[in-house]
């Protein structure tokens, strides 16, 4: 009904100029006292009955394509990519050689506006895998001389205050390397995955091992209960995770300590990292885990990238694992892991 609608508005210039001359007709047929004024009412009638049916059929015809118009529109919001003869040979059936016909019309705007997008989308790809590429070789890169840096410093006879600030600081732009590293294989982490059964407790001790330095430079406690949970996870992966967890613990807990324990319930380990840091406000919970979003915390650090927990999120989605976060201001967070067995 809408499509009619629209098709007789977009017709009433010509039925009201039809109208209108009828209507002139009649009235100086009436002026000059026509005598056979009844056939020309007749005349009127037999025309008005063609004008309907030529408008009926014009009408069917106008509906008709403008609902393979609307399916293609259709086609087009759901898959952009979609190529041309796919939207049209499926709704208007095959092109009609050598006619002027509407369908060719809107068939060849078509393929302009199916071609230009098709350009677009490529050279967006190839910018995109320059950009790829060349994050990628940068954080290789800078590996090199941070490597050099840290055997400079453990071949180095000084353990002052300063010696381990240079490590922490040279710790971070490593791990800084890492996420960008990491951020970037994103995309492809379900071609990268090694699924294998792993053992937690090593995966724990690995990690507290590579975050000693920050530990100790900040006099943080640190309490790790052992245990002899086995998980199934890609125990690369699963790290990038549990070091974003523990890193983001140490930058936001300035007394006090950390404690990570492990816990087995029915079909479930729950792996928690709990702190005594400064907490997150609940109204920045629900978020945590937006790309970009820094909160409060974030925003008084002015070095938040919102990135790791949205890294970790997306990672834990991918390997199968459960992850939550609760916390109190002043008091601390709780990050769970929950993986089922």
């Amino acid at each position: 009904m809408r499509l009619w609608l629209r098709y007789f508005k977009e017709k009433r210039t010509s039925l009201l100029l039809y109208f209108l001359t009828v209507l002139l007709f009649v009235v100086v047929g009436c002026l000059y006292h026509m005598e056979n004024l009844r056939m020309l009412l007749y005349a009127f009638l037999l025309s008005f009955v063609l004008c309907g049916a030529v408008m009926l059929l014009g009408s069917i015809t106008y509906v008709k394509k403008s609902r393979k118009v609307e399916q293609i529109i259709s086609l087009l919001e759901q898959n952009a990519d979609l190529p041309m003869e796919q939207l049209t040979v499926g709704v208007w059936g095959e092109e009609e050689r050598g006619e002027k016909s509407l369908e060719n019309d809107l068939r060849k705007l078509l393929r302009l506006v199916c071609d230009g997008r098709s350009r677009e989308r490529l050279l967006w790809e190839e910018q995109a895998m320059e950009r790829k590429e060349y994050y990628l070789m940068w954080v290789h890169q800078i590996k090199t001389p941070i490597a050099a840096l840290k055997l400079l410093l453990e071949g180095s006879d000084r353990q002052d205050k300063e010696s381990f600030l240079m490590r922490e600081e040279l710790f971070k732009i490593e791990q800084y390397a890492e996420m960008a590293l990491s951020f970037q294989r994103l995309e492809s982490i379900s071609s990268d995955m090694v699924l294998g059964e792993c053992d937690l407790n090593i995966i724990l001790k690995q990690a507290v091992r590579k975050y000693a330095v920050l530990f100790i430079n900040k006099g943080l406690k640190l309490e790790l209960c052992e245990t002899s949970a086995r998980v199934l996870t890609d125990e690369k992966w699963f790290s990038v995770c549990l070091e974003q967890i523990l890193s983001n613990s140490i930058k936001y807990t300035e007394k006090g300590g950390i404690t990570i324990t492990c816990t087995e319930e029915e079909e479930q380990i729950l792996l928690q990292i709990k702190d005594t840091g400064i907490g997150i406000r609940q109204e920045d919970l629900p978020r945590i885990f937006e790309k970009g979003f820094t909160g409060y915390n974030g925003r008084m650090d002015k070095k938040a990238t919102g990135i790791g927990l949205y890294l970790c999120k997306r990672i834990c989605d991918q390997l199968g694992i459960g992850i939550t976060v609760d916390s109190t201001v002043g008091e601390g967070t709780v990050v769970c892991f929950v993986f089922t067995t």
